[in-house]
């Protein structure tokens, strides 16, 4: 069995084991890939990571363990061997860390001395027939003409902003925020708010390949931030229901501990499914 890096040229090769979203992830700055070949050159599994602080030399680096599906235990251990050789010393990667739905996928990475334990996952779903009956979405019958969708604004306005708010440390749950085109983004779905000609807060939305919506980045300043960000949140809704079908399903990281406070708020009864979680120091 060899592990070999999955990259642009041979990608498609393991498109059934990685589904369509992870595809365009792997596209990413800070995503990267491996892949176990069988003796006749059948895809047998597949790890996938994120980098995480690639960029903040304060920081020490991590991984993220993305994904992670084999066939039996061996490939498995040929994976995270492979990561251990091919990923862990290159890219200077001081701890890893995973969260797995899959209990088979978190054994084996207990197996490879990661710790292991269940919490409440960091992803929600809801639908988006479930945010137009927020109370807010409902109470507001006017949007203010400030509030826009990022498809209204120039291209020098998205950059600027994005710039601003990296320098002030906020990138949502990006970590290649500052690599991402402003097409990335649902241009409809995503909104701004524009005061004296300049961008003062994002909620960027992802249109997933499979079907589903991602918010991945909300943050705005002024006195008026709280209110600003229902008011792009109605803006986004309401230009989403002319777009997708009521049961559209609505994803959101809740990694950042404002995103699961909002939630909490805005969804009491919400809550995330079981998943396994573990870490592991590379640098014993």
């Amino acid at each position: 069995m060899d592990v070999i890096e999955i990259t642009d040229e041979n990608i498609d090769e393991f498109a059934t084991l990685l589904g369509e979203d992870l595809i365009e992830d792997m596209n990413r700055e800070f995503y990267r890939g491996l892949a176990a070949i069988g003796d006749e050159g059948e895809a047998k599994g597949v790890m996938v990571y994120e980098l995480i602080n690639a960029d903040n030399y304060d920081e020490d680096i991590k991984g993220a363990l993305r994904f992670l599906s084999a066939d039996n235990a061996d490939t498995y251990a040929a994976l995270h061997e492979a990561y251990l050789e091919m990923c862990v010393e290159d890219e200077e990667i001081s701890e890893t860390f995973y969260q797995f739905e899959d209990e088979e996928a978190a054994d084996a990475c207990e197996k490879a001395g990661f710790s292991k334990e269940t919490k409440e996952s960091d992803f929600v779903s809801f639908t988006l027939r479930d945010a137009q009956e927020l109370t807010f979405y409902k109470k507001n019958k006017k949007i203010p003409y400030y509030i826009a969708c990022i498809g209204e604004i120039s291209a020098e306005q998205y950059r600027s902003a994005v710039k601003d708010y990296l320098f002030i440390g906020q990138k949502g749950i990006l970590e290649d925020f500052g690599y991402l085109k402003r097409d990335w983004f649902d241009a409809e779905l995503s909104t701004c708010i524009i005061t004296d000609n300049k961008v003062s807060g994002f909620f960027l939305v992802r249109a997933l390949p499979s079907g589903s919506l991602m918010p991945v980045f909300m943050f705005a300043q002024g006195a008026d931030s709280t209110k600003n960000i229902l008011n792009m949140l109605t803006l986004s809704i309401k230009t989403a229901e002319k777009k997708y079908p009521p049961e559209t399903e609505v994803k959101v990281c809740r990694s950042k501990k404002a995103t699961w406070d909002l939630l909490k708020k805005l969804f009491p009864k919400l809550q995330g499914k079981k998943v396994f979680v573990g870490r592991r120091d590379e640098t014993a």
